[in-house]
């Protein structure tokens, strides 16, 4: 067999570039390294890099899939953050402008500003504040009189004081 094996940085520098690294890589890459060292791939070497690139990447598709398949109102800043990690790791450097993850993130940020996603509860349609101070009384009984940064009577607040903001901004 003739093949150069890429080196670990040409692999690296190959997946920064948005280069896929598929199985079919991986297969060839290990027998030629295990032909060149007549005892199997090494580990940390080549394969070991190229296989770790090629998993990498079928979690960032993979994770890309499962929110595509979410309505564009239910993506999350959870969802931006975890697609900004697995997109990072697979092409082995931050996402930029432009990127899957850079787009995701915006889709968050924008549902945030709106207070998306929607909250599927038969409670009213508007929290009011009133509920959101019910919601810190109760959190704080059960977290011994503190109530946990981003908990849900923080949530709630934020979402009251939003939806006052709207009702007086349209003259509700």
């Amino acid at each position: 067999m003739s093949f150069d094996i890429p080196s670990i940085d040409e692999l690296k520098r190959a997946a920064e570039c948005g280069q896929r690294i598929t199985s079919d890589d991986v297969s060839v890459i290990s027998q030629a390294e295990s032909e060149l060292t007549g005892s199997g791939p090494i580990a940390g070497g080549p394969a070991a890099t190229a296989q770790s690139l090629a998993m990498k990447q079928m979690n960032f598709d993979t994770k890309v899939d499962e929110i595509s398949r979410k309505p564009q109102s239910h993506i999350t800043q959870e969802d931006a953050r975890q697609i900004q990690a697995t997109e990072g790791r697979a092409f082995n450097k931050p996402p930029g402008p432009g990127s899957i993850a850079a787009q995701v993130r915006s889709i968050a940020n924008r549902n945030e500003a709106l207070g998306l996603p929607p909250v599927e509860t038969n409670a009213p349609t508007f929290v009011t504040k009133d509920d959101a101070r019910e919601a810190q009384r109760a959190e704080a009984e059960v977290y011994g009189g503190q109530n946990p940064r981003g908990g849900m009577a923080a949530q709630m607040q934020s979402v009251a004081a939003k939806a006052e903001n709207a009702r007086r901004s349209f003259g509700w």
